[in-house]
This record gives C-alpha cells, structure tokens and sequence, in this order.
C-alpha cells in the first residue's frame, strides 16, 4: 500500500470533515455586535403578520388610514437573524457622534442624506440622557447611520414584528401576550399615564431592560414603548395585501414617509400594540424615535 497516498488522503477527509461540522454549525443564540451592543438570535421561522380588529374597540381613531393597514392579517416567513436585545443607549450613540467629531467620517450615511443635516440629537433635555436610557431625538437617517457603523443594518417591518410576536399563529397584542400594560399592577411597558407622577418613576424613558414582564418570546427586551423605533421598510398602506406567503419582504421600493414601531414613554396602550404602524419622514427629529439594529446571520 502507498503509505503517503493513504495519508494524503486521511488527512483529506478529515479537513473535509471539519469543513462539513463548520458549515453545519448553529449560529450562536447570543453575539455581541461592534458597537458592544447584546444581540440574540431570531432563528427562521413564519408567523401571522398584523393586527385584529378588536383590538381597537373604542379607539377614536380606528378607521385612519394607517389603523385600516394593520389588515389583514397574512403569513409571512423570516430567516434567521439577529437583533438587539436593548435598545440603543445614550452611551453608545455618544460613542457614534465622537467617533465622526474625531475623524470627520461619515461614510455610514445614507447615499439620500442631504448635505446639511448632521447626527446631533434634537429635542431632549437633561432627564432623558442618561447613559442607560434609549437615545431619541433622532431622525430615520441617524438611525440608519448608526447601524451602519456599527456593523449592522436596520430591521424589516416583518423583522421587527416577527422578533416582537414570536413563531406560529399564536396572536400576541403585546410582545409579552394579550394583558394590558399593567395588568394586575405590574409594569411591562414604560409608556404615558393617566397618573401622576408617573407610576413606574420615570416621566421620560426609562434604562433599557427596565421591564423584564415585556420582554418577548425571543427575549427582546422594550419592544413596546419606551422609544419609538425606525425600521427599513418605506409606508405603503397597501402592501399587507400583497405579501401573503411572502419570504423575508422588504417593504415597498419607494414612498414618502418610513414606519416606526413599538411606541414610546409618551404612548397610550393603542400605540405600543406590536401591529401599530406609526411612520414619519427620514429628516424631521423628535424626543420619541431611537434605535434597534439587526444583522444577518453569518
């Protein structure tokens, strides 16, 4: 027997076996991203998209246009990806505007940023920046500026819903199931109250994580109030009509304003519901939007 040639050939398979057990390997449920932010695993899987009807029963404003978009109700699949666990914090979006004071960087801006808008916050005073709470105050741009830089991109509309939902037909109205807010005096969301002072103590956002109850079947912490957050996805109050069975949809090609989910610290309980399809132009700034960035999975 040709000894080297037997060799040659061991050590062949075993090369090619460690390339199979490599490919093969599940993605690791948890990663921390560049920006040092936690990110869970979403893994693959289809779900319901949108909201019921009843879910605004006695809600003034259930036949505007953008309520009316929450249906119908369609499936959609997801493959696998990974979100921030947190939202974005004051300290890391800190990190972001002295990274492009220092270097004069900005080659993570979106191609249609207009010349003069810049990545400074507008609109918050000194009870909303502490370094654990969201960062608002930004606009749809700022947000995808910094998930650019941070390695990372922003999340589909059906992203963000599917990490908010969870896998199935199970119907969820809140990330955390179907009670309200503060059924049975626990606070699963940080958003506006009848009461005053506020009954959670926070009058403005809260640090992120603040609200373990709201967490959603991935893990997710926030998604329902707290800051509003900008996804990729342009508004067409149509497009839920076109995506039955649809693989990952991306949102229309074009439109005028982006969508926005989850609701914020200045919301009612109609406003954090997971199919709530707020949406803004990419430039106006406000104290209410921040940041959840997603990446794929390698």
């Amino acid at each position: 027997m040709n000894t080297s040639f037997s060799m040659g050939r061991l050590i062949l398979l075993c090369l090619l076996s460690m390339t199979l057990t490599h490919c093969s390997r599940e993605p690791e449920p948890t990663i921390t991203a560049d920006d040092g932010s936690e990110m869970l695993l979403i893994k693959a899987g289809t779900f319901t998209m949108g909201g019921m009807e009843e879910d605004l029963e006695g809600f003034s404003r259930k036949e505007y246009l953008n309520y009316l978009a929450e249906r119908p109700r369609h499936t959609v699949s997801i493959s696998a990806f990974y979100m921030d666990k947190f939202e974005i914090t004051q300290a890391q979006y800190k990190r972001f505007l002295d990274h492009i004071e220092g270097t004069g960087d900005r080659s993570m801006d979106h191609p249609e940023q207009p010349d003069n808008l810049d990545h400074h916050q507008r609109y918050i005073n000194s009870e909303m920046n502490a370094p654990q709470q969201p960062a608002v105050g930004i606009n749809w741009y700022d947000a995808y500026a910094y998930c650019n830089w941070a390695g990372k991109r922003l999340p589909t509309e059906a992203e963000w819903e599917y990490a908010a939902r969870g896998p199935g037909d199970t119907y969820r109205k809140y990330p955390w199931g179907n009670e309200a807010p503060n059924a049975g005096g626990i606070a699963r969301a940080n958003l506006r109250s009848s009461h005053s002072p506020e009954p959670d103590g926070h009058r403005y956002a809260a640090p992120v994580g603040s609200y373990p109850d709201g967490a959603s079947p991935f893990g997710i912490m926030d998604m329902a109030g707290n800051a509003e957050e900008w996804v990729q996805d342009w508004l067409n109050f149509q497009y839920y009509e076109k995506t039955e069975g649809a693989q990952d949809p991306q949102g229309p090609s074009g439109g005028n304003n982006k969508v926005i989910k989850g609701g914020s610290y200045g919301s009612d309980a109609y406003h954090t519901r997971i199919a709530t399809r707020l949406y803004g132009a990419r430039h106006p700034k406000t104290e209410l939007q921040g940041i959840r960035c997603a990446q794929d999975v390698p």
